[in-house]
């Protein structure tokens, strides 16, 4: 039952305020199927406190990787000018100027909460912001008929799948992100205040 034609989202669909609930269920569960680490990692606390003594961090220096480190980590490589990834590759390190031990890197290992704003206006927003994005991506989705996974502000294969179905359908550039005109058609393309 997908519209081949531009869908207009029915009246009242805008984002919703943030779930810390949700958000700490979610972490817990993405911790319990090792999707998330919560170790201490000395590299990434360097990497951390380098990230905010230039200004691009402002969470807690804890040596554990989550959405506001890959956040500080997409922020610092936009600057830079660095390829885009969100994750403390080689060239990041370097340009950061923190020292590894050969063969182990900072542990980076998170759901890529980034990954879905590539390429769009939302790519260095705040991850509260790209959450709540994602949810309402998701939500609004459903209601279109593309979408049939949970709205739990998390990037995911469903989400990327129904992304690209309803890009292609739209006849927009097939993606699976959330690029600035897939974020118009979804009635997401706003700014936070604070943004």
């Amino acid at each position: 039952m997908r519209s081949t034609a531009f869908p207009r989202l029915p009246s009242g669909i805008r984002g919703t305020t943030f779930e810390p609930v949700k958000t700490l269920r979610l972490f817990a569960l993405l911790l319990t199927f090792g999707i998330v680490t919560a170790h201490a990692d000395d590299a990434l606390k360097a990497v951390q406190t380098r990230l905010a003594r230039m200004g691009y961090y402002d969470g807690e220096v804890d040596g554990v990787w989550g959405s506001q480190t890959a956040a500080a980590v997409r922020r610092f490589q936009l600057a830079k000018k660095l390829r885009v990834t969100g994750e403390l590759d080689a060239e990041t390190l370097r340009a950061l100027d923190v020292k590894t031990k050969p063969g182990t890197p900072p542990k980076s290992r998170a759901v890529a909460l980034a990954d879905i704003f590539v390429g769009g206006p939302y790519l260095a927003a705040p991850p509260e912001f790209q959450v709540r994005t994602v949810r309402e991506a998701q939500k609004n989705l459903k209601l279109l008929g593309f979408y049939e996974g949970p709205a739990d502000g998390q990037p995911n294969a469903a989400l990327t799948e129904a992304l690209r179905d309803y890009q292609k359908s739209n006849r927009f550039k097939v993606t699976g992100r959330l690029d600035k005109a897939t974020l118009q058609g979804l009635d997401l393309l706003t700014l936070p205040p604070d943004y």
